[in-house]
């Protein structure tokens, strides 16, 4: 804690206002908030989160020195951004811990990476980096989060389950222990996932069953590190 304002990056997105309550529960502040579509429209939706809302182009060199955060929950959207952020300058993503989540000594957090109100991360689990973690989420011991993965709210992982590049698991879904889930691959809500669910597949139900497989969550695959 105790940055000294937040840069909000690409922010027309109705995930701003959670993201933006867990930073003023860290008693932070929002300096600016950057819309980076271009047909976005007008920013009266966000006027009431108290910042500036600019382009990126607008940013200044001091809005460029703060710490930035992208709160895009679709992973295939969240990786292009980053990328897109870097371009303009920004260069600093520390991790968003809210207050009221509960993370292990022996946890560690990847920049980027985002915890909501509520959420547990367990002992020995790595959450790698532009993770997040959604309300209430419960991350169990030693498991491995990857790359802009996505764990929906009141999700369950159990212990060393891996969840893997560009993932998303849906609201109240429940992994078993020692699952894996693979690349881009999406949970649905509430599905109970017992065995291992292949890349870029989609799976729902309990026991969760293949409903279809080719792209991630939102039709878009976070593509392999280069």
């Amino acid at each position: 804690m105790g940055h000294p304002g937040w840069v909000v990056y690409a922010c027309r997105t109705t995930y701003t206002a959670e993201v933006a309550e867990t930073i003023w529960r860290r008693g932070e502040t929002i300096v600016a908030l950057v819309d980076n579509q271009a047909d976005a429209g007008d920013a009266e939706d966000l006027a009431d989160l108290g910042a500036r809302v600019l382009r990126p182009d607008q940013l200044t060199g001091t809005d460029r020195s703060l710490p930035a955060v992208i709160p895009l929950l679709t992973p295939g959207f969240r990786s292009s951004v980053e990328r897109e952020a870097r371009r303009i300058g920004l260069t600093l993503f520390p991790d968003v811990v809210d207050p009221t989540a509960v993370v292990a000594r022996t946890a560690s957090l990847s920049e980027g990476s985002v915890l909501n109100a509520g959420s547990v991360i367990g002992a020995n689990t790595r959450i790698e980096r532009f993770v997040h973690v959604n309300r209430t989420a419960s991350v169990g011991h030693d498991n491995v989060v990857e790359d802009y993965a996505t764990l929906g709210p009141g999700c369950v992982l159990a212990g060393h389950v891996v969840v893997g590049r560009g993932a998303f698991v849906g609201a109240g879904a429940v992994l078993a222990p020692k699952v894996r889930v693979g690349t881009n691959a999406v949970i649905g809500a509430g599905a109970v996932v017992v065995k291992d669910v292949e890349p870029a597949t989609t799976v729902v139900g309990n026991p969760a069953r293949v409903l279809r497989a080719g792209t991630g969550y939102g039709g878009v695959n976070v593509p392999e590190p280069s």
